[in-house]
């Protein structure tokens, strides 16, 4: 197996697992390290952490703390975070800024499986 090879395989498994939507689904390494490329705007030109600052921690009036286990529009598992950064919210709850479809880039389901994995890291710190 070539790298590319073995990389779009981690890629999959890192989608698959976002499409079962278990919170405790297991997220790969490799997930997590594309979700973070995809969060701080490394990859798909997505600005995630412009609004959730740079350790998902939020910045005041424009993106919530992804970091805490309080979810505002959701559940909070893997399929969740990857239908909310697919779709944005237009309406946040509690923030003054909406949250643009993507995070404002051009992401691709791999992209947004990953951005998933990688949010879904940061409330679910390993031992």
């Amino acid at each position: 197996m070539t790298l590319t090879q073995g990389l779009v395989s981690l890629v999959a498994l890192a989608f698959m697992a976002a499409r079962q939507g278990t919170p405790d689904q297991p997220v790969t390494p490799a997930a997590i390290a594309l979700g973070d490329s995809v969060f701080h705007g490394k990859i798909g030109g997505a600005l995630c952490y412009v609004c959730h600052g740079p350790k998902g921690k939020g910045v005041p009036n424009l993106g919530p703390d992804l970091t805490d286990r309080d979810w505002l529009n959701g559940d909070g598992s893997v399929v969740f975070i990857a239908k909310t950064v697919a779709e944005g919210v237009a309406k946040p709850k509690k923030m003054a800024a909406p949250m643009p479809p993507k995070g404002g880039g051009q992401l691709n389901e791999a992209q947004i499986a990953a951005a998933a994995a990688y949010v879904w890291s940061l409330s679910h710190p390993t031992k």
